[in-house]
């Protein structure tokens, strides 16, 4: 009886959390098989072992973005908190798994799957509008802002090369326009004494 099905309302537009959270959804959807009818504990000890590897990487994942996508103190002390109740809601059920204390029940899982949504809907989504609005504003920086931000970071030899760098553009850039100006005079020069020796061809052929 697989107790979650996956709906577009789940998706949050990632598609790497997306796809990780599918398969969450599938491992969870798996234990509940494994509970009910031809119940096999080398089963679930092995979905177990496999739902904890899972969710350590993906909580990682999440992490990572967080920790590089300007989200707020708030929301990454309450994610990150969630993150540790869940990874100690696991070990706890795999350890009293393995000690022979009890079976996973459908209440259990039940609570697994709630949280599991309730995360994704609501804190998860609430994570990905922050990272959506911190790479929007990065987007719309100014260029200059961002170059005052790199200048501001550079050692000193650095600064002291940025600026070589940018007086000798700015005198190539004057040779430029000087070059420009003149071969502009030149050709207006050229054009000049092009149309005098019109006007004194046209004089000879009508004298």
């Amino acid at each position: 009886m697989h107790i979650i099905k996956w709906t577009n309302d789940f998706e949050l537009g990632i598609d790497e959390i997306d796809d990780q959270h599918r398969e969450l959804v599938g491992m969870i959807n798996a234990l509940d098989v494994n509970s009910h009818g031809d119940y096999r504990p080398e089963t679930t000890r092995m979905l177990l072992g496999q739902l904890g590897d899972y969710v350590r990487d993906h909580f990682a994942l999440e992490e990572r973005l967080m920790a590089t996508g300007n989200c707020t103190p708030a929301l990454v002390a309450r994610h990150c908190g969630e993150h540790a109740y869940f990874r100690s809601l696991l070990r706890d059920l795999t350890s009293d798994f393995e000690n022979g204390r009890r079976s996973i029940t459908v209440t259990l899982i039940e609570h697994l799957v709630h949280w599991l949504l309730h995360h994704i809907v609501v804190i998860d989504r609430t994570m990905v509008t922050q990272l959506n609005a911190s790479a929007e504003k990065l987007a719309g920086r100014s260029v200059a802002t961002m170059m005052e931000q790199v200048t501001n970071e550079l050692t000193d030899s650095e600064r002291h090369l940025l600026n070589e760098l940018r007086l000798t553009n700015e005198a190539l850039e004057r040779e430029l326009l000087e070059r420009t100006a003149a071969m502009s005079a030149t050709n207006s020069k050229l054009e000049a004494e092009i149309r005098e020796m019109s006007r004194i061809i046209a004089e000879l052929r009508t004298a």
